[in-house]
């Protein structure tokens, strides 16, 4: 003979909605939809496996992010191919541009005196951005300052601008003098 398996307590509908705080057709329709009901005539019974059944299934699932449901290009293609449209990515205006070119091309280090265009607070904006470091002191005390590879690229990206907006027949908007 086989173990017997005790039945847990019966319930009926009104009971089971009861319960689990629904109503009685909600009940019986959730039972019928998961098959965790059993039906004599026309009443409906739930055990007490049923119910925890039936509580797992009415649980919310996890939240997780909505996958989105456009696919957008990348800009950055776009902008690779359109940046010569736009003014060139850089940190400083044209003046400051030729000042960081006068001293690209210097082998020694200059104060402000000695740069066309420059003053002392063209010199301190350059010392913070890293575009220039200070080698030394003056006899008037202003730093002397030489160019530093940031300072380089952004003479590099300027140059690049310039030979892209050549390319499409285009000019530099004064940015191409600097380049001399």
């Amino acid at each position: 003979m086989t173990a017997s398996i005790p039945l847990d307590t019966i319930y009926t509908a009104d009971e089971a909605a009861e319960r689990l705080r629904l109503t009685n057709r909600g009940v019986i329709r959730l039972g019928k939809a998961h098959g965790l009901c059993s039906r004599v005539g026309r009443d409906y019974l739930f055990s007490e496996q049923d119910l925890l059944a039936l509580w797992e299934v009415m649980r919310e699932p996890a939240k997780q992010p909505k996958p989105q449901s456009v696919k957008v290009a990348p800009i950055g293609d776009w902008m690779k191919e359109k940046s010569w449209l736009f003014r060139p990515s850089i940190s400083v205006n044209g003046r400051e541009m030729a000042v960081l070119r006068f001293l690209s091309s210097q082998k020694v280090p200059r104060s402000c005196k000695d740069i066309n265009r420059a003053g002392p607070r063209t010199v301190e904006s350059f010392l913070k951005q890293g575009f220039v470091e200070e080698r030394a002191r003056s006899a008037q005390g202003d730093p002397m300052i030489v160019i530093t590879d940031q300072g380089r690229e952004q003479i590099a990206k300027v140059d690049r601008w310039i030979k892209e907006r050549a390319k499409h027949g285009k000019g530099a908007g004064g940015w191409d003098r600097l380049a001399k």
